[in-house]
């Protein structure tokens, strides 16, 4: 496997230069570094950043533009995203369903409604992984939809231009999710024009975890700006992408992320996409799934 460049950036600098450049994979000013040294002893101080386990830091691997706009293969084997977080969501190659990572094991919800654990072996395209570590803790008594629990939340992550991790866990009423089907034929289209092929699911009165995020608006593109949650059962037997949700006396953990670390795929698709700048409706339908 290919040493994959890294972009090492504090969240804040990062937000700075953003309002210089029109898209964030131009950014002139950040220094480019390999996770592995051949000396390692006059290793730089990012890589021995990548070396340790760094709580808190967002490790993203490719971007939502490129994913979001067809570049559907993987090349990460989860045993090489697993060093970087033991927390997180994803998608796994060819867009066969929802990649969630929590307590340092990766799980895929298929849109046959299948969810399993996954060996280190298996691939993603797309990943957002941490070692999550909470600052911050609250309980939702009651929230009859998504809409009312981040109502709640909302006072706790209100730094517009910080990025946070978010955990959510209990038993849950009611939660809608959706996993796409795999595709498989090239050229593969934007995933917006696949949006009749995905699989929703309702479940009910089942306890699990929330994984996610909440992403400031200077990440979008790379990533994918606001809240994006992914759905894993207490069972492992259920989960994918959250729609919506509804619960109970539920907890709430928050971890305010200070570090971005983006790792470039090198594969000759990604070097040879064509990034644009009307990508944003896109991101949005995906993520609402409609």
């Amino acid at each position: 496997m290919k040493v994959l460049p890294y972009i090492i950036l504090p969240l804040l600098s990062l937000n700075a230069v953003s309002q210089q450049s029109a898209h964030p994979l131009k950014i002139k000013s950040t220094r480019i570094t390999h996770p592995i040294a051949k000396n390692p002893m006059k290793a730089g101080p990012e890589t021995n950043a990548l070396n340790t386990k760094n709580y808190n830091t967002l490790y993203q691997y490719g971007t939502a533009e490129s994913f979001v706009g067809g570049l559907f293969e993987a090349n990460l084997p989860v045993a090489d995203l697993l060093k970087h977080g033991d927390f997180g969501i994803g998608a796994p190659g060819l867009l066969d369903g929802e990649l969630v990572v929590y307590n340092g094991q990766a799980y895929q919800s298929q849109a046959t409604g299948k969810t399993a654990a996954l060996p280190g072996s298996f691939k993603t395209a797309l990943a957002f992984v941490t070692f999550f570590k909470p600052d911050t803790t609250f309980h939702i008594s009651a929230a009859l939809n998504q809409k009312e629990a981040l109502a709640q939340l909302e006072q706790y992550v209100s730094h517009k231009n910080s990025a946070y991790a978010i955990k959510i866990s209990g038993k849950f009423s009611y939660l809608k999710t959706r996993a796409f089907p795999p595709y498989t034929q090239k050229p593969y289209p934007p995933l917006a024009t696949l949006l009749d092929r995905q699989k929703f699911f309702d479940i009910r009165n089942t306890s699990g975890v929330i994984i996610g995020y909440k992403l400031p608006p200077y990440l979008n593109g790379l990533s994918i700006e606001g809240y994006h949650f992914h759905f894993l059962s207490d069972q492992k037997d259920q989960g994918g992408h959250v729609l919506d949700f509804a619960g109970g006396e539920l907890t709430v953990e928050i971890a305010k992320i200070q570090t971005f670390i983006l790792s470039i795929p090198q594969d000759e698709d990604f070097m040879q996409y064509n990034f644009k700048s009307n990508i944003h409706n896109d991101l949005e339908k995906v993520e609402k799934g409609h």
